[in-house]
Parts: C-alpha cells; sequence; structure tokens
C-alpha cells in the first residue's frame, strides 16, 4: 500500500512540499519565525493528524533539521486511533553558513495492517538569499569576466559573472579551484545546482582543468558544462594555446546534474548523470599539453556577447577532486 499524503497550508513568502491523497493522514511543518534567516534559533512544530478511516499502528515521527541526514528527534507515537491528532515541537538553530532553499521537514512511518506499512512526509522550506561572500583556503579564485564574484556555503560554491564567451579566442568567465590537486590519474567531479540571471541559453557552468588555471596557455585546458538550455559542452585545447578549439555534447540542459571529468596521463574523459545510478559518456579526447598535477575547479560565464551586460549566478554543490 502506497495511498498516503500530505496536506499542508502556505505561510506567506515560504513553500510546502505536499503529496495530496483523501486517505491521509495529515502531516504539517510550520516554523516560528515563519521566515527564518541564517543563524536563526527556529521553532519547528510538526501536525499529525490521523484522518484515515484506519488506525494507524507502529507510529513513529521523524523530525529532520536542515541538511541533515538524520533525524534530530525520533519519537515513537504507537498506536494512533482514526482522528487522532499529535503535535510534536524542536529546536534548531538555521545554519550561520547556509543559502538557497533550506527544508525543515518531518516524516512519519506507520503499519496499516499486519502486512503492509506507509508513510507521510512534509517540509517546510524557506529561501535564504546569495550573497557574494568569498571563498575559504584551499579554494582560490580567478577571473577574466571583469564582473565575476564569488561565495562558499558549506559544501556549495557560487560563481557571479557576465563575460562574452568561453570558447575559441574568448575565454571569459570566473572561476573557482584547487591549485594543483588532479594528479596523473584523477577524477573531478561536481554537483551543478542551477543557473539564472541571463536569458540567454548558450550561458554555462560547470568543470575546468588546466596545468595552470590563471594561465591556460600553460596547457591541459578543458571544460566540462551544461548550458542553460543547449545541453553538455566538452571543450578543450588540442595544440596548448589556451584557446578551447575541440568540441563534443548537445542534447537537453538539465539542471541540476552531476559532471564528472576523469584524467588519465593527456587522456580527458567526461561524463554525466542526473542521478548518480549511471553515467552517460560524453566523449574522451587526448590533450596533449597536460603535464603533471593539474588546477581543477568551477567555472561558470554568461556568454553574453549576444546579450550585452548580462550575468549569471552558478551554484554548484560537492566539488571533489580524488585519485583515481
Amino acid at each position: 500500500m502506497s495511498r498516503v499524503g500530505t496536506r499542508n497550508g502556505n505561510p506567506a513568502g515560504t513553500r510546502t512540499g505536499t503529496r495530496f491523497d483523501t486517505l491521509g493522514p495529515t502531516l504539517t511543518v510550520t516554523t516560528e519565525p515563519a521566515a527564518p534567516a541564517a543563524g536563526d534559533t527556529v521553532t519547528t512544530t510538526a501536525v499529525l493528524t490521523n484522518d484515515c478511516p484506519f488506525p494507524l499502528r507502529n507510529t513513529v515521527l521523524h523530525l529532520i533539521d536542515p541538511g541533515a541526514t538524520t533525524a534530530a528527534r525520533t519519537i515513537p507515537l504507537g498506536y494512533l486511533r482514526r482522528g487522532a491528532r499529535i503535535t510534536r515541537r524542536w529546536e534548531t538553530a538555521m545554519p550561520a553558513d547556509v543559502a538557497g532553499e533550506v527544508a525543515f521537514t518531518a516524516h512519519a512511518v506507520f503499519d496499516v495492517d499486519g502486512r503492509s506499512a506507509d508513510c507521510a512526509r512534509s517540509s517546510k522550506t524557506v529561501t535564504v538569499p546569495y550573497e557574494p561572500n568569498e571563498v575559504r583556503a584551499p579554494f582560490r579564485t580567478f577571473a577574466t569576466a571583469d564582473d565575476a564574484r564569488f561565495g562558499q556555503y558549506g559544501s556549495q560554491l557560487v560563481i557571479w559573472a557576465g563575460g562574452r564567451d568561453l570558447s575559441g579566442g574568448t575565454d571569459e568567465k570566473g572561476v573557482i579551484h584547487l591549485p594543483g590537486s588532479a594528479a596523473e590519474s584523477s577524477v573531478v567531479q561536481v554537483k551543478a545546482v542551477s543557473l539564472t540571471g541571463s536569458d540567454n541559453p548558450s550561458a554555462k557552468y560547470g568543470i575546468a582543468v588546466a596545468n595552470d588555471l590563471t594561465a591556460p596557455e600553460k596547457g591541459g585546458y578543458a571544460v566540462l558544462t551544461m548550458s542553460l538550455r543547449f545541453g553538455l559542452e566538452f571543450m578543450t585545447d588540442s595544440d596548448g594555446d589556451g584557446k578551447l578549439d575541440t568540441w563534443a555534447g548537445g542534447g537537453g540542459s538539465a539542471h541540476p546534474s552531476w559532471l564528472r571529468l576523469v584524467r588519465s596521463g593527456t587522456t580527458y574523459t567526461a561524463y554525466s548523470t542526473t542521478n548518480l545510478l549511471s553515467w552517460t559518456e560524453v566523449a574522451s579526447v587526448t590533450v596533449p599539453s597536460a603535464s603533471g598535477a593539474l588546477d581543477a575547479g568551477v567555472v561558470a560565464g554568461a556568454v553574453n556577447t549576444n546579450y550585452p551586460g548580462t550575468t549569471v549566478r552558478a551554484v554548484f554543490d560537492r566539488f571533489t577532486v580524488e585519485e583515481a
């Protein structure tokens, strides 16, 4: 049996995740204050109402803080008769180093009868604005777009950038990178979360590697990006002059997407996925000028030649560089 949902109100300025089913039960989550800011102390209230036409057995309520993978509180509720209403509160603090969508979640698990179990889930989601706050060591920043700015929020990296193009003779972008982090055999990976701020379908964000990302003319240069609407782009520098002159990719765009660039000596192989269950190879390319330990990072550009003055905000999560 899988016929349970949630029914919730929507406080102003917030969004509450909801699935609806007439069998219930109803699970709601609210916060005080209603729109907390980073660092605020928050009292969260979960209300579970059994408006099912049957009792709930062995009920357990899990109360989950923003960004957590385990429950802050696990509360056994046991048998809930028809019409029972349970209210539980927990106090937590909004992470000080957070931006974007932040969810306070309640998850109820219960037995329907001796043969089946089910669950209900509800979240109160608030949005904390991203603001440029620079990045912390060991990350460094570099830009060839005049208006680039940067931020770091927990595991997220953020780039605001303009720039006319990111291929051929034009290389204007913002970069957050780890110098010398990509060994001869290495895997560079990131979740490309969102790209906003420009109507230009060619705007892009993704992974960048080079012998020196502050001077791509030193060789080894390649980028793997997801464009706003034109799909994947895997571009490399074939002759070591710092210009991206090979291309592979295409297809539809997906936000978020996971991007992976695998290096084996001078061979780069690009992959992508939307679910982390199976990776699709984009292409495998030899970049003869790659040598030693490469710089690896994330990159974004508005590609605004035909959209003068526009910028993008690129959000990345869980950027990693590991030996293969």
